[in-house]
């Protein structure tokens, strides 16, 4: 009777450990290139969100002075109805009236990747729970804002213009244009130029006007509010700054 040989169990255990160890290895690997991955694509999104951003921010400071440019038009035509400034000419009077016909809107630009993110899912590739956080609250003070640029546009369309229409020359009116609130050498509106030179209606009676006296006030408000001056409520500028440097410093990481 033969004997049974032994397994080599050492050879086995040895075989064995080195494929465990394989698998493990390349578990370790695959694993490290998905968080160079991860890294790397957050990098992207964060530079990408910082330039956005940094425009946006650009843009707020040039849509200020527009909106600052429109209130103050619409406060001298209140000046000059309240008899405030008697020496002001028709064809100021239509200049100033072409001013508070621009709406917040013409300068606004959007934060499309930041859309992207909330609504994409590339949020969860932000590591930090403060930037998100950040971007979150900022996004809810913008649309706030926003909702405010939709209100004034809606009261120029249906209370605004109205009155103009039944009260002034609207082709007057656009014809005194000359250019931008703010930004004389921004782009003509094109229609009204054919009275450019000519105010065969005088608008002074329309300034005077109690109701429209009126209807410009709360278009001076619809824009202050548009620009944002509730602070306590939603601070558009303050939460961007804040978000630009969170992103910085992730960057710099």
């Amino acid at each position: 009777m033969t004997d049974t040989p032994k397994p080599p169990w050492k050879r086995l255990f040895l075989e064995a450990s080195a494929i465990v160890a394989s698998i493990l290895l390349a578990f370790w690997i695959d694993a490290g290139w998905d968080e160079r991955a991860d890294s790397v694509h957050e990098r992207v999104v964060l530079e990408t969100l910082l330039s956005d951003m940094q425009e946006f921010q650009s843009a707020r400071e040039i849509r200020d002075g527009y909106l600052d440019a429109i209130n103050e038009s619409a406060r001298l035509l209140l000046d000059i109805g309240k008899g405030l400034k008697p020496e002001a000419t028709n064809r100021e009077i239509d200049y100033l009236l072409n001013d508070v016909t621009y709406t917040s809107n013409v300068v606004s630009k959007g934060l499309p990747i930041l859309g992207l993110l909330f609504e994409g899912g590339d949020l969860v590739t932000i590591e930090s729970d403060e930037l998100r956080a950040c971007l979150a609250n900022f996004r809810f003070s913008l649309s706030v804002e926003m909702s405010y640029g939709i209100r004034e546009v809606e009261f120029v369309d249906s209370v605004f213009y109205p009155f103009l229409d039944a009260n002034s020359s609207l082709a007057q009116i656009w014809g005194a244009d000359d250019g931008q609130p703010g930004n004389a050498s921004a782009i003509h509106f094109p229609l009204g130029r054919e009275s450019v030179d000519l105010s065969e209606i005088s608008h002074l009676e329309l300034i005077e006007n109690r109701q429209f006296q009126n209807i410009l006030i709360r278009k001076m408000l619809y824009v202050t509010n548009v620009k944002g001056w509730e602070d306590d409520a939603y601070d558009v500028d303050t939460q961007l700054s804040n978000c630009i440097a969170l992103i910085e410093s992730a960057i710099a990481e």
